[in-house]
């Protein structure tokens, strides 16, 4: 064995790594890197969307208890309305005046909800739920993100002037939740 060229078996050593093996080094460590990288993006976009679902629940759930404290208020209809109405709803001063009536109250109650809603990215609102339980309708509480408006597909009432059919609505006629809706909702009986 006089010289370094040949090892034991007759073949010639190795010196280093070939150009192959680093390319196919790169590629096999660039695609890894890939596939993190993209299961990091996933799991970023569940964890803002269940963020989201979670105040949006907040909402509701202040919404709800608000609309309950009002237990004179019997129809809530009157809710709906203020709801659902356009444009800035104006409060009253209830402390400093002789009290406030249920309507009044409600008015107050739906103003500053929808102005809480607004200032964190959300729209709220209140529709007939789609499904009637025995002879009376509930309403229905949504709170809607995103492309998502308050409503029910098939509901007449064209939230913010968009066209219908232009953006998604929260709830199908039998109640379940529209594809790729983002919203929640809860009933108020």
């Amino acid at each position: 064995m006089g010289r370094g060229s040949q090892s034991f078996y007759g073949f010639k050593q190795q010196h280093g790594l070939g150009l192959m093996e680093v390319l196919m080094a790169l590629f096999l460590f660039s695609s890894a890197a890939l596939g993190y990288a993209v299961l990091q993006s996933q799991a970023m976009s569940n964890m803002n969307r269940s963020m989201m679902r979670l105040q949006g629940l907040m909402i509701l759930s202040e919404s709800s208890e608000r609309i309950r404290a009002n237990s004179q208020l019997q129809d809530f209809s009157v809710y709906q309305e203020h709801f659902n109405a356009t444009g800035r709803i104006a409060t009253m001063d209830c402390l400093h005046s002789n009290g406030c009536s249920a309507e009044q109250v409600a008015q107050n109650d739906v103003a500053n909800l929808k102005q809480q809603a607004i200032s964190q990215g959300f729209r709220l609102g209140m529709i007939d739920c789609p499904i009637v339980k025995g002879s009376s309708q509930s309403k229905c509480l949504v709170v809607a993100w995103r492309e998502t408006i308050v409503g029910s597909q098939g509901s007449v009432n064209n939230e913010e002037g968009h066209e219908p059919g232009d953006l998604t609505r929260c709830l199908k006629a039998d109640g379940s939740y529209v594809n790729q809706a983002d919203c929640v909702f809860v009933e108020i009986n």
